[in-house]
């Protein structure tokens, strides 16, 4: 059985359980309008895992409704090889991949989650926004998550996105803390100080021992951003508990793209890697910079 977080009216997330032939009658169910929709789910038995996207065989992660859209690209990805690319959808939904469940046997107290990440020029434009990543631990009970910061509110030319680790939707920014106030250093976007068109490594690590801390790693190639960007408490749901899944990557989007077409509105998924210890940018990812020892054993499913 598949598991499915859906928004109900009045904001509120629930979790159904359901085959993942009714997945569609479960959002539905949820109070979910979502016309049309691709969603699956991955079960691995052993970390570390990793999914390179070298070869189109990963219909099962492919999550995508609302009008949003998934192609394998052969080449595009960060070492010239595969990467899974999506556009977003034209109303609330989802666009990417998820979900990635642990098996029963297979569900640790900390779980690290690295993936690459690269965004069209006018994502931040005329997209953007959203929960990037949710994780969810056994029994539906505090779910971190990586979500999208914009500015300006105006999504003007020069708009960007940050991203910050939240506790639930509780979330701490390099600046602004509950929400950005612009001044962060890290930025995706079209203007002078955003970055596209690069493959950027994150890396979420979640921890629920003692109190419970959320990581969040930026790594880019140009090492302007390298390694802790923010670490934040689970002040807001608590430790404790295991982890059982990864829910969405790319991910839920709170808002639709009216433009579609664009050849610049989408973002591409490359080299996702699960472990219980921090993973890193891949090797080389820096030129001239030692880089952490990878995962061994990864065994791609």
């Amino acid at each position: 059985m598949a598991q499915l977080n859906v928004t109900v009216p009045g904001g509120l997330t629930v979790l159904k359980r359901c085959g993942r032939a009714f997945v569609l009658a479960c959002m539905f169910a949820g109070g979910m309008s979502i016309a049309t929709t691709a969603s699956a789910a991955r079960t691995i038995s052993s970390l570390p895992w990793s999914e390179s996207f070298n070869a189109n065989n990963y219909s099962d992660l492919v999550w995508v409704s609302e009008g949003a859209t998934h192609n394998w690209s052969s080449t595009a990805g960060y070492r010239g090889s595969g990467a899974a690319k999506f556009t977003p959808p034209n109303a609330e939904g989802y666009s990417g991949l998820g979900q990635v469940v642990l098996a029963s046997n297979l569900q640790p107290t900390k779980l690290n989650v690295r993936f690459l990440i690269n965004h069209g020029r006018t994502w931040s434009q005329v997209a953007g926004g959203g929960k990037l990543m949710i994780l969810n631990r056994d029994g539906n009970r505090g779910r971190p998550m990586l979500i999208y910061g914009e500015w300006p509110a105006n999504f003007g030319a020069n708009a960007w996105d940050t991203l910050a680790p939240c506790d639930g939707t509780v979330c701490r920014y390099q600046g602004g803390d509950y929400w950005s106030d612009g001044t962060d250093s890290f930025r995706i976007g079209n203007g002078t100080t955003g970055r596209s068109h690069e493959w950027i490594s994150v890396e979420m690590e979640a921890n629920t021992a003692g109190g419970g801390t959320i990581t969040l790693y930026i790594d880019t190639q140009d090492g302007r951003q390298a390694g802790q960007y923010i670490t934040r408490p689970m002040d807001d749901t608590g430790g404790g508990g295991v982890w059982r899944q990864m829910d969405i990557l790319g991910g839920y989007m709170n808002r639709g793209s009216s433009v579609r077409g664009d050849p610049e509105n989408y973002f591409m998924i490359d080299e996702l890697a699960f472990s219980t210890t921090r993973i890193g940018p891949p090797a080389g990812f820096r030129s001239g910079e030692v880089q952490p020892n990878p995962p061994s054993s990864l065994q791609v499913q």
